[in-house]
């Protein structure tokens, strides 16, 4: 099969491919809009979308030297068929003619990819595809999504995450990264697939957009910060004089010594546990602050430790407090 240079033998995945519209996103999230711009042959195999940073990337495959080669994107903006498709070299120089077969991702002339990598800092949500139907109640459009590690499939490495199969009612599919389980994944593939043999090649659709949320962590202020008067207010939730117990749930300080107490103790063990989980605490709570843990995870590891774990729960928040105050 012409897939057969790929080093991982081709499967079925057990997750499918989720009906969605396009969804709106918070401060967290970017979205790259690739039905946005100039529509034609772009004359380039990659684009970087400036508002999210997501890249994507053209490729087919040349049976001539037996490799995967870089291949022009091609823009379409219309109802139903929005996004970016490939134009390879075997279909012409500017696909303008011949409609989705020629100037979408498709598997006419020969097999093609659209692979997206997106900026350090973020993870996948949600890719979004177009013009993905059930060509009209015959063998309906069906493609794959993969994950890979470094953006070159002439060297393997890319692991088969789901299918999805095109339908009338509905050209538009949202996958779900998260559920599929790749929000990390450095890249995502999109390709055309047929799985019948070599008997449909009328597989084609488009890459509409593509989802990606800032991943939390790199910040955080040590219990030096927390505890200055002056920094009162960068306190979220509670207060200097509201209980440790109160907040954590937790009386190994007794019920009644306060958050900034607990900051103020020197002394090492379960003190020093203390005094990092409340500024661990607070930097979960502040929204200006990109802490790698939320509330509930702070208030889980302390009501879980015990004499033992102390000094490692400690360290687990310590390292995370001294990565950098985002506040004054």
């Amino acid at each position: 099969m012409r897939y057969s240079k790929l080093s991982r033998a081709l499967f079925l995945a057990g997750a499918t491919a989720l009906l969605s519209p396009l969804t709106a996103w918070s401060a967290d999230h970017l979205m790259a809009d690739f039905s946005d711009g100039v529509e034609g042959n772009l004359g380039t195999s990659t684009v970087t979308d400036a508002d999210s940073g997501i890249t994507a990337m053209g490729m087919y495959f040349n049976e001539t030297s037996g490799q995967w080669e870089m291949a022009d994107l091609y823009r379409r903006d219309e109802t139903g068929d929005e996004g970016l498709g490939v134009c390879n070299p075997l279909e012409g120089a500017t696909c303008d003619t011949g409609g989705g077969d020629v100037n979408e991702l498709s598997n006419q002339l020969a097999p093609e990819f659209i692979y997206l990598s997106r900026p350090d800092g973020y993870s996948w949500v949600a890719v979004y595809l177009s013009s993905l139907d059930g060509n009209g109640g015959g063998i309906p459009e069906t493609g794959q999504i993969w994950s890979d590690t470094d953006g070159d499939p002439n060297n393997g490495g890319l692991t088969l995450l789901a299918d999805f199969t095109g339908n009338d009612g509905n050209v538009e599919q949202m996958l779900d990264i998260v559920a599929l389980g790749a929000a990390d994944a450095p890249y995502l593939v999109l390709r055309p697939y047929d799985y019948t043999g070599g008997e449909d090649v009328n597989n084609d659709f488009l890459i509409k957009a593509a989802e990606i949320m800032k991943v939390p962590g790199g910040q955080g202020c040590t219990p030096g910060y927390w505890k200055q008067p002056h920094h009162f207010d960068s306190w979220v939730m509670y207060a200097p004089e509201d209980t440790f117990y109160s907040a954590f749930g937790s009386d190994i300080f007794g019920m009644d010594k306060t958050l900034l107490e607990v900051l103020q103790t020197g002394g090492g063990k379960e003190y020093a546990m203390g005094r990092h989980a409340v500024a661990a605490l607070l930097n979960s709570l502040n929204p200006d602050v990109s802490y790698k843990y939320s509330s509930s995870d702070v208030v889980a590891a302390v009501q879980g430790a015990t004499s033992g774990s102390y000094n490692d729960v400690k360290n687990g928040f310590a390292y995370q407090n001294e990565m950098g105050c985002p506040l004054n």
